[in-house]
C-alpha cells in the first residue's frame, strides 16, 4: 500500500528548526457566504436596476466566452476569454461593447472576514489566470452545481486558495488597467466617463461635458445613451452613491465632508438626493453602512 503511494509524496521530509514555528499567514484571505452563478446574455449582463450596480459584497468575474469591456469607476478596458476581474464594495462597474449578445461570464460573489489587503492587490487590474489558478476556478464551479451542501462547503477553502494564488502570481500573471485600453474605436467611452466624473469635482454642468468632449449637449445624451443603456444622469447620480457609500465607510468621515466630496454643495440638496437614491436619510444610511446592514431596495 505505501508503495504505491511513493508517487505522491516527497521521498524524505526533514526535521524542521523548530516544532514551533511553521508557515502561518494571520492576514490570509478567508471568505464566507459564497454565490456563484453566470450570465449568458448581454440583456442579463448588462440589467439596468440600481441593485444590480450596487453592492456590498466583493464581485469575482471570469470571460468564457464573448470578449467585452468593464467600466469600474471610470477606468475602462479590455476582457478577453480567460480574463477575469475582481470588483470591490461599493465600486461602481457595469459592461459595455460586448463582442456578442450570445456569452458566459462566470461571476462569484462573496463576503471577507480577512485579507483585505491581499485582495486590495488584485483590484483595479485585468487578470489573467494560470492554469492552476483555471482548475480551481473549475473546480468552484463543479462543487456549488453540485447542490450537495456537503461539498458545497469545500468550495470556500478552495476560493480562499485561489485567491491567494492569483495574488502570489499576479507579477507576472496580471496586465494593470493602462496596459488594456479600450480600442481606439471607443476611446470617446473612456473620455466621457472621466470627464463625467470630473464634472462631480468640478461642479461641471452636462453643457460643459459636452462642450470639452467636442459634442453637442443633445448628441452626447443620445450618443451615450445608446452606447451604455443608461442616460448621463443616471450615471452620475450612480457614481456619486457608489461614492457617498464608500465614503460613509470611513468613521472619522463627517456626513458633511462625504456630501462635498460627492459633488454636493448644499446639505439639503445631499439629503434629497439620498433619499431619492436609497429611500432614508444619509444619518440613517450611514449608519446601516458603518454596522454593516445596508442591502439596496
Amino acid at each position: 500500500m505505501i508503495s504505491e503511494m511513493d508517487g505522491i509524496f516527497p521521498s524524505f521530509i526533514k526535521d524542521p528548526q523548530s516544532y514551533y514555528d511553521g508557515v502561518d499567514q494571520p492576514s490570509r484571505v478567508i471568505c464566507r457566504n459564497v454565490i456563484v452563478f453566470d450570465r449568458l446574455s448581454r440583456q442579463t449582463l448588462q440589467q439596468q436596476h440600481l441593485a444590480n450596480r450596487m453592492h456590498h459584497r466583493y464581485v469575482l468575474i471570469r470571460v468564457l466566452k464573448t470578449a467585452g469591456v468593464i467600466s469600474v469607476d471610470g477606468q475602462s478596458f479590455q476582457l478577453q476569454e480567460g480574463d477575469a476581474v475582481l470588483v470591490t464594495p461599493y465600486q461602481f462597474h457595469h459592461f459595455i461593447d460586448l463582442e456578442s449578445a450570445q456569452l458566459r461570464w462566470l461571476f462569484i460573489t462573496f463576503e471577507l472576514e480577512q485579507g483585505d489587503a491581499i485582495l486590495a492587490g488584485l483590484s483595479d487590474r485585468r487578470l489573467q489566470p494560470d492554469p492552476e489558478t483555471q482548475a480551481l476556478w473549475g473546480e468552484i464551479a463543479r462543487l456549488w452545481v453540485s447542490g450537495n451542501q456537503t461539498q458545497q462547503a469545500e468550495l470556500l477553502p478552495m476560493l480562499d486558495r485561489m485567491l491567494t494564488r492569483l495574488h502570489t502570481t499576479m507579477g507576472t500573471r496580471v496586465s494593470p488597467v493602462d496596459d488594456a485600453r479600450l480600442d481606439s474605436g471607443n476611446e470617446w467611452i473612456t473620455q466621457i466617463e472621466g470627464l463625467i466624473i470630473r464634472s462631480v469635482r468640478e461642479g461641471w454642468t452636462f453643457e460643459e461635458v459636452a462642450h470639452r468632449a467636442g459634442f453637442s449637449e443633445r448628441h452626447l445624451r443620445d450618443r451615450f445613451e445608446q452606447q451604455m443603456g443608461l442616460s448621463l444622469r443616471d450615471y452620475r447620480s450612480n457614481y456619486q452613491f457608489h461614492t457617498a457609500i464608500s465614503l460613509m465607510r470611513d468613521s472619522a468621515r463627517s456626513l458633511s465632508d462625504v456630501a462635498e466630496l460627492c459633488g454636493f454643495n448644499s446639505q439639503s440638496v445631499f439629503t434629497r438626493f439620498i433619499r431619492r437614491m436609497a429611500d432614508r436619510t444619509p444619518r440613517e444610511l450611514c449608519r446601516q453602512v458603518r454596522e454593516g446592514r445596508y442591502e439596496p431596495s
